[in-house]
C-alpha cells in the first residue's frame, strides 16, 4: 500500500507508517510522515492502535521486544566483555606459565644445594665475603657465622640464592632460597640424606629453602631450628 503526499515529495510507505509507530524512524522521514499524517486523522487512530500493541507486547516479552538498535549495542557490548574475559585469561596463563618455568623444582634446588656446598667447602674466605647479600637468618646461637653468598643458577630461567655460613670447626653450611609461589607453605623442615651429606628443607612465606651440610657438620640442625621457629627472616637491606 502506498500513500501519497505532495509531489515534491516521495510516498509514504507503510513500512514508514509501522516504523513510526514502532519510534524507530527518524530525522526527515519521520518528518515527513508526520506531515503526511497531519491531513490523515484516521492514520492516526491506526497509529495509537500500534503503539498500544506494541507497548503490550513489550510488557509481555520485554527481552524479544528490544529495538533493534538496543540489542546490537547489547551485543556489541557482550562481545566487548568477551574479549576483554579471554585477554585476561590468556594474561593469567601466560603469567603462570612464566611462574612454573622460574620456579625450580624441590629435586632442583636439592642437586643445587649439594653442588653449592661442593663450592663453598674450596672456597678461600675472601671470595665468600664479597658481594651484597646478607644473611637472612642469625645462626650465631648455632654455632654459625655468615660468611656471604650470592646468586646460583638452578636451571634455564630459574635461580636461588645462597647463603654460606662456617662454624668454630671450619665446616662449612650452604643455605639456598628460590621462589615458590605455586607451592604450599611447609614451615616445619623435613630431612634428606644424600650420602654422607643432609639436606633439609621447609617452604614458608612464598620461598623455598635448603640448608645443606655434611651430616655430623656441628649446628647443622639446630640452624634450621632457629631458621623455622625463630622471627620472620631480615629482608636484603638489612645488616647481617
Amino acid at each position: 500500500m502506498k500513500f501519497r503526499g505532495p509531489l515534491d515529495e516521495p510516498p509514504v510507505s507503510e513500512a514508514d507508517i509501522q516504523a513510526y509507530s514502532d519510534g524507530t524512524l527518524a530525522g526527515s522521514r519521520a518528518a515527513h510522515v508526520r506531515r503526511y499524517l497531519a491531513g490523515k486523522p484516521g492514520e492516526w487512530r491506526r497509529i495509537l492502535f500500534y503503539r498500544r500493541l506494541n507497548a503490550q507486547i513489550r510488557d509481555a516479552y520485554p527481552a524479544q521486544a528490544a529495538p533493534p538498535r538496543a540489542t546490537a549495542t547489547r551485543g556489541r557490548r557482550v562481545w566487548r566483555y568477551a574479549i576483554a574475559l579471554a585477554a585476561v585469561v590468556v594474561l593469567v596463563a601466560a603469567a603462570l606459565a612464566w611462574i612454573a618455568v622460574t620456579e625450580p623444582s624441590q629435586q632442583a634446588l636439592n642437586n643445587a644445594a649439594v653442588m653449592a656446598l661442593m663450592e663453598a667447602e674450596n672456597a678461600q674466605p675472601e671470595s665468600l665475603e664479597a658481594g651484597p647479600a646478607r644473611a637472612p637468618f642469625d645462626f650465631g646461637a648455632a654455632g654459625l657465622r655468615f660468611l656471604g653468598g650470592g646468586e646460583v643458577r638452578v636451571g634455564p630461567f630459574a635461580s636461588a640464592q645462597r647463603y654460606v655460613y662456617e662454624n668454630s670447626q671450619g665446616e662449612r653450611v650452604v643455605l639456598l632460597a628460590s621462589r615458590a609461589w605455586l607451592a604450599g607453605a611447609s614451615p616445619q623442615w623435613s630431612a634428606h640424606r644424600a650420602g654422607p651429606l643432609r639436606l633439609l628443607m621447609w617452604r614458608e612465606r612464598g620461598t623455598r629453602w635448603v640448608l645443606a651440610g655434611n651430616a655430623q657438620t656441628h649446628g647443622l640442625m639446630r640452624a634450621a631450628d632457629l631458621a623455622t621457629l625463630a622471627a620472620p627472616p631480615k629482608s636484603e637491606g638489612e645488616g647481617s
